[in-house]
This record gives structure tokens, C-alpha cells and sequence, in this order.
């Protein structure tokens, strides 16, 4: 369904890069000179199973590819649950944080500050620190939970705990 929606859309992320310097050093990449787009390698969705994450530039591109995706739905007979879609906004830096309103079939999405997708969570201001944060508390508890039920019982052999 995805590839009928866009087989003739322009619109999503264009991947931008430099050859030169840091990788992430994301000052570098303000540089139109230097910098290269690819447009052949056009992000428009996240897929996984039955789950689907759009992605545009900005507010009006996403209502566009919202509102394909909703028409091609239709045509193939599946549903969006309305319930469990949101809108997730992640503005440049040093620019306004507008709440986007994007619908789908008259009703509005809702915005919400973090999305989850396939276990890592996506934050609106785009930074990773509390995602590191949150995988570092779930190591720390299963090395806590590994530690009493494993490494301090007196019948498991020490090999066994090495490998463990």
C-alpha cells in the first residue's frame, strides 16, 4: 500500500551530508556549499510489522502524505486507528515549536512530546539523553535482578556464572 501512496510523491526527508569534517557535527551541515542532498534516497515511512511512522519537512507535507496514506487505505481496505495515531513535531534548533494540525478524515491528530517505535522512544526536541538514560536504568535492573537470582546463588557453578 505504502509503495502505491509513493510511487509518485516527492515529499519526506532528503538525507543531507558532507564528505568533509565530523559526521554529527550538525554546524556543517548549514553550509549549502559544501553539503550534498540525496534525493534518490527520499525517507517518507518507518515500517515494522503493522506499524508505520510518516515523516515530512514540514506541517503541509505531512497533511499531504497523511492524507494519501488515508485515501490508499481506504482503497485497499485497511484501517487507521485513530486512537493510536499521534503527531510528533521536531523543530530545527534556535526556531519556534509550533504544534502542528495535522487530521485525518476531519479529526485532528494528537501532539504528544515522545513517541515510541520499536522500543527506543523519539523526543520532539531531538536529543537522545533520556532515551540513553532510560537504557541505562533497564540495564542496571536486569544486572540487579541477574545478580540476586544468579550470581549470589551458592548451587550455580562459577563457570556457569562466568558465561552468564
Amino acid at each position: 500500500m505504502l509503495l502505491y501512496v509513493i510511487k509518485e510523491l516527492d515529499l519526506g526527508i532528503y538525507i543531507r551530508y558532507r564528505l568533509d569534517g565530523l559526521l554529527f557535527d550538525l554546524r556543517r551541515l548549514t553550509c549549502r556549499a559544501k553539503t550534498k542532498t540525496l534525493k534518490r534516497l527520499l525517507l517518507v515511512a518507518l515500517l515494522f510489522a503493522d506499524d508505520c511512522a510518516l515523516m515530512a519537512h514540514n506541517e503541509h507535507h505531512s497533511q499531504v502524505i497523511i492524507d494519501k496514506v488515508f485515501v490508499a487505505a481506504k482503497k485497499f481496505n485497511l484501517m487507521i486507528f485513530l486512537s493510536k495515531t499521534v503527531a510528533l513535531i521536531q523543530p530545527a534548533p534556535a526556531t519556534l515549536n509550533e504544534q502542528p494540525c495535522i487530521t485525518i478524515d476531519g479529526t485532528q491528530l494528537p501532539n504528544v512530546e515522545s513517541f515510541k517505535y520499536l522500543g527506543s522512544t523519539i523526543f520532539n526536541d531531538g536529543t537522545l539523553d533520556r532515551e540513553i538514560t532510560t537504557k541505562i536504568q533497564k540495564a542496571s535492573q536486569a544486572f540487579s535482578r541477574l545478580r540476586t537470582k544468579v550470581l549470589q546463588h551458592k548451587n550455580i557453578r562459577l563457570s556457569t556464572k562466568v558465561k552468564v
